[in-house]
């Protein structure tokens, strides 16, 4: 791209001056940077390649200095050739102002931190600061001392500017207290959790058919009835725990608002409430007493009156079913509860059975 003298040279450059697309301000820096570099080659032909790399933050190992040495020559004397040419007279290619670009002014401005970064300075000479992505091996070590150094300084710095009279640091807040509201039996629960209980549609429900899924092993297909003009379909994971002659006419508790989910092809409008123990070796669904209404909205403890449920997209969007799920167990009989409070529904309470004391449901 650039024209030489006349005078011979192992690096020619075959186009002419004209062709040099640089304004005159960088025509002198660059210049003043090559006649810089052809002095540093002067005093020192054989250039130091690992303190070079030191510097710049990249390692580099004996065999890279060994095939690199030989090329570095080849760019000093480059940069010796470049030195000779005279683009004096090369004028810019273009200018900022015949595009119609405003360029901006320059305008010193003092930093309010000059002093203290100045203070700074002497401390953390030959302190380098690496980029993460060039930390790597035994630089890691390099790189924690130079901020440890920059962090102890700036921390001195500010303590240093600090007004005396400078109030200590409050010590840090505890964490806030969940807040809590009555429960169904009058119990402090989870005020939260216990919103989330009442928007949950709870119902009754009898499985008016039952087989397994067609493309699961582990998973029955129910129709069951709630009192709606139409059957759900359920899917439940219950193969495994129960067989197909007990599931059939069997009552159950579903949860009747939660947004339909695709269960390997068959979409499922619920879910059926299981007791399970700790293992999950056994699990049964929990089942309310004989005579109870189909469709009936179970409740717990004395709180029979309950807010119309939330519709399934708010149920999902709010995670209703999660906040509330932690708090159903059996009790020590078998019966299904929350938080203590028995699971209720117009002749009695819903129950796991003996054998199910002390079990999650979920």
């Amino acid at each position: 791209m650039l024209a030489h003298k006349a005078t011979a040279s192992p690096c020619s450059f075959a186009r002419p001056a004209s062709c040099l697309h640089v304004a005159p301000c960088q025509q002198r820096a660059m210049t003043h940077s090559c006649a810089h570099v052809a002095q540093s080659h002067a005093a020192a032909s054989q250039p130091d390649i690992r303190q070079l790399a030191r510097m710049a933050q990249i390692g580099i190992s004996d065999d890279e200095i060994k095939d690199f040495l030989p090329k570095i020559g080849s760019i000093l004397t480059w940069f010796d050739q470049l030195q000779t040419v005279d683009v004096g007279d090369a004028p810019p290619a273009i200018h900022a102002s015949q595009l119609g670009v405003q360029l901006r002014a320059d305008d010193a401005v003092a930093d309010a931190h000059r002093d203290t970064l100045l203070a700074m300075a002497p401390a953390l000479e030959n302190s380098y600061v690496r980029v993460p992505k060039t930390v790597i091996g035994a630089d890691a070590e390099g790189a924690v001392a130079a901020a440890s150094v920059a962090a102890s300084v700036l921390a001195s710095s500010e303590v240093a500017a600090a007004p005396a009279s400078a109030p200590s640091a409050s010590p840090p807040a505890a964490p806030a207290a969940v807040p809590t509201a009555p429960g169904p039996s009058g119990q402090p629960v989870p005020a939260a959790d216990f919103d989330a209980l009442l928007n949950l549609d709870l119902r009754v429900g009898r499985i008016t058919h039952c087989e397994k899924h067609p493309e699961a092993d582990s998973l029955y297909v129910e129709k069951i009835d709630i009192g709606e003009a139409e059957p759900r379909t359920i899917v439940s994971g219950l193969v495994k725990f129960v067989s197909v002659e007990e599931m059939q006419g069997r009552l159950v508790v579903i949860v009747a608002n939660l947004k339909p989910r695709n269960m390997r092809g068959v979409k499922s409008a619920g879910m059926v409430l299981c007791a399970s123990d700790a293992d999950h070796t056994r699990v049964i669904p929990i089942t309310p007493p004989a005579g109870v209404e189909v469709g009936e909205r179970v409740w717990f403890g004395d709180k029979k009156e309950q807010p119309t449920p939330s519709p399934p997209n708010a149920v999902e969007k709010k995670k209703m079913w999660e906040a509330a799920a932690g708090g159903l167990r059996t009790d020590a009989a078998g019966g299904a509860a929350w938080h203590g409070s028995p699971m209720m529904c117009s002749v009695g309470q819903v129950q796991a059975g003996s054998a199910y004391s002390d079990c999650k449901i979920t």
